[in-house]
């Protein structure tokens, strides 16, 4: 009980904080009503940026639930209220631990400060190469020959490549045919080119469960999604079935991507 009560007068001090320094504003000082502005916008990017994301959900709810419990305790509810209250703050609590690698991969995605790249950015590749990887790509796809290769950008995979064999070689169609081709015993395996260098063959890439896809897609595209969860790479996979290509990037999957559109969205990302 006494916690509780702690945590509605700090509620309430965040209130009445929040009127007084708004009815300041209002009357004197323009700066503190911009700084209103700027929090209440910040409140709302923070929202919509993890729209997408499962702790999205959680946030939601948690706040519905401190909401219900200060809308109990003022109509008299205090045994009601206190259920609401300690279950809002054990979930904020446990919060951390539960998402620990979702947190970790909201902080890594914006340490990369993706709304500078237009002003800083710096491509790896040049528009003949993207051409000749996108040419090397269909040939695969036309041969039904399956693959994942996995583009590098500027978090580094080298985790993923001591699961596999590095090679440290020249790009080539007539190289990725070699290692992808059904009797090879790194077929199985992706692919990670580093600039315009396969680096590794062989590699295990991560999947995780919450990587859903709809059929016929399978393991192949769930793992080369599943490395663009916690990674600004780009995932290309050729479909040994269907013959169609894929893209993956951001956790999300473009399937079926014509030549043009991938060449477009490769100039575009690398």
């Amino acid at each position: 009980m006494i916690y509780f009560v702690e945590y509605t007068n700090f509620v309430d001090s965040l209130a009445n904080l929040f009127f007084q320094r708004l009815l300041i504003a209002r009357l004197s000082q323009p700066l503190i009503l911009l700084d209103l502005i700027f929090a209440i916008f910040l409140i709302i990017f923070s929202l919509y940026y993890l729209r997408n994301f499962p702790i999205f959900r959680v946030i939601l709810g948690t706040l519905i639930l401190m909401g219900l419990g200060l809308v109990f305790f003022y109509l008299g509810f205090i045994f009601t209220a206190l259920v609401f209250g300690f279950v809002s703050l054990f979930i904020l609590a446990s919060t951390p631990l539960i998402f620990a690698p979702e947190i970790r991969h909201y902080l890594e995605k914006l340490g990369r400060f993706p709304f500078l790249k237009r002003f800083y950015g710096k491509k790896q590749t040049d528009g003949i190469f993207v051409r000749n990887l996108v040419d090397a790509v269909f040939e695969l796809a036309e041969r039904k020959i399956g693959a994942t290769i996995v583009l590098q950008r500027k978090t580094s995979l080298g985790e993923i490549m001591e699961t596999g064999i590095m090679i440290d070689g020249s790009f080539g169609s007539k190289i990725l045919q070699s290692i992808f081709w059904k009797d090879s015993p790194l077929h199985d395996g992706a692919a990670i080119m580093v600039g315009q260098r396969i680096m590794a063959v062989g590699c295990l890439l991560p999947i995780f469960p919450d990587i859903k896809l709809d059929l016929p897609f399978g393991t192949r595209h769930q793992s080369g999604v599943s490395v663009t969860r916690d990674t600004d790479a780009i995932a290309i996979i050729i479909s040994e079935e269907r013959g169609e290509v894929s893209l993956a990037e951001n956790r999300k999957l473009i399937a079926n991507i014509d030549r043009v559109k991938l060449r477009e969205k490769l100039d575009h990302l690398l």
